[in-house]
């Protein structure tokens, strides 16, 4: 059991690095909005990517 939820918390790991990585490249590139979607990534860390990756804009 202890192994399955280590393997969930890196699981959640990787997904909120990759999540503001994410975002940060956007805002490179010029898109304003992504302000609200870092927020939302680094208060709700799992609940947080998994919105911003269903909803984001496709460029």
């Amino acid at each position: 059991m202890d192994y399955l939820m280590a393997v969930l918390i890196f699981l959640t790991l990787v997904l909120w690095v990759w999540a503001v990585y994410d975002i940060n490249i956007s805002r490179l590139k010029g898109k304003n909005h992504q302000n609200k979607w870092l927020l939302a990534v680094v208060i709700f860390p799992l609940l947080g990517p998994i919105l911003y990756f269903q909803f984001k804009r496709k460029g």
